[in-house]
């Protein structure tokens, strides 16, 4: 308690009028020697921070909300072709004849988050490193990492084999579980504007007209 009064002595460093002196001469002789004047005028005085200038220097300190929003560009070109491009953080799953691993790749190839039964942590936790139970696990930490790194969405190409696959059905009910959607935000297209027309009546654009002649060819 002393140590409290000692504090707030030190941070009071007012001077004293002869309405405060009467307060502090109401506190207990012990307590006198850690009290001084206590600023009352600040409180009445607030204007509930009305005088604060807001900075006009925004700095985005997240570096995946574009992709949240779908803003950010994704690779194109990509969408009938494999292995695909067109997204921001593929989901990939590997399973040898002893190991399972998997890991989260950006699109430009680098990997961002990896999980596997090579890690002491985790093979000290299992009883086998490639069956059904491994990769749960391993889904489980891969997840618990991409939420801790910001994901909170991944691309998986899934085709057919890996669709009736126990252990990739377990591996992707991990994710799930976590909350983590398995498919990605579709990237907005800006609509377009065309510049000045400098060719027509007028120095802006004009809109198309919808002809019927040449539209519906």
């Amino acid at each position: 308690m002393a140590g409290l009064f000692r504090n707030l002595g030190l941070l009071s460093k007012s001077i004293c009028n002869s309405s405060q002196l009467e307060i502090i001469h109401n506190f207990p002789t012990q307590l006198r020697q850690y009290v001084r004047c206590l600023s009352l005028s600040s409180v009445s005085m607030s204007n509930n921070n009305s005088d604060y200038v807001i900075n006009p220097i925004y700095r985005n300190r997240n570096p995946r909300n574009l992709e949240k929003l779908g803003y950010a560009r994704k690779r194109l070109g990509w969408k009938f072709q494999s292995p695909r491009r067109d997204y921001y953080h593929k989901l990939v799953l590997q399973r040898s004849s002893r190991h399972t691993k998997a890991w989260v790749e950006h699109s430009s190839g680098k990997i961002v988050l990896s999980a596997s039964t090579t890690e002491n942590a985790i093979s000290s936790q299992l009883n086998s490193f490639t069956d059904v139970s491994a990769c749960e696990n391993i889904g489980r930490v891969l997840a618990q990492r991409c939420l801790e790194g910001g994901i909170t969405a991944v691309f998986f190409d899934e085709d057919g084999e890996a669709a009736k696959s126990e252990r990739v059905a377990s591996f992707l009910q991990a994710f799930k579980d976590a909350n983590i959607d398995l498919s990605e935000a579709e990237m907005k297209v800006p609509e377009f504007r065309p510049g000045v027309n400098y060719d027509g009546y007028n120095r802006y654009a004009e809109p198309k007209v919808w002809r019927e002649d040449y539209q519906d060819v």
